[in-house]
């Protein structure tokens, strides 16, 4: 089991999103139970690192093929003996995933489902 701290906010974020999430219309739409679950959801998945870096290419200016050859030579200099994966997005074509290493079950959930 990992364990990732509770996250903590500046005062004005948090008030920002107890106002979102603990409204009336929410809390009447959901039902306060539920409305506080999906706040503490929310809380839970931005304490934990992401799986991916995302990556946008501009491909006005460069390919995305070579961007990525270019984005995996970088992590090869950088991490000798590390092989890191430079993923093109299923559905977004301009977009190059780089896996994150660390504590994260996102890379693990994807490698099941795409290797």
């Amino acid at each position: 089991m990992t364990f990732f701290p509770k996250i903590s906010f500046q005062h004005e974020v948090e008030e920002y999103l107890t106002k979102m999430f603990r409204n009336n219309e929410l809390i009447t739409a959901l039902g306060t139970q539920e409305a506080e679950s999906k706040y503490q959801s929310l809380l839970s998945h931005l304490s934990h690192p992401p799986g991916f870096t995302t990556v946008r290419v501009n491909t006005h200016l460069a390919s995305v093929k070579h961007v990525k050859k270019l984005l995996f030579e970088e992590i090869q200099k950088q991490f000798k003996g590390l092989c890191v994966p430079v993923l093109e997005h299923p559905k977004l074509q301009d977009i190059l995933l780089i896996p994150v290493i660390g504590p994260s079950l996102t890379y693990f959930r994807f490698s099941l489902y795409h290797n």
